[in-house]
């Protein structure tokens, strides 16, 4: 019986869409910046190292995100 050789990768995603709104709008480096839904109802998708500076973390509510991080 042959054996196949498996591979496993890991890709750690963690600000992947914050960075892609980064190489778009470069004037937004070095600012808190959060991804996600609406203001209301919505949730941190992601955030950049900036906003987690002031607590916000993916999966919470924007509300609270917004709460903590107004500008």
């Amino acid at each position: 019986m042959q054996t196949q050789q498996r591979y496993i990768a890991h890709f750690d995603l963690d600000s992947f869409f914050v960075s892609v709104e980064l190489l778009e709008r470069p004037e937004l480096r070095g600012l808190p910046v959060i991804v996600g839904g609406s203001r209301d109802r919505g949730v941190v998708t992601t955030c950049s190292y900036e906003a987690r500076k002031f607590g916000v973390r993916s999966a919470m509510p924007m509300k609270q995100a917004m709460q903590l991080c107004p500008q």
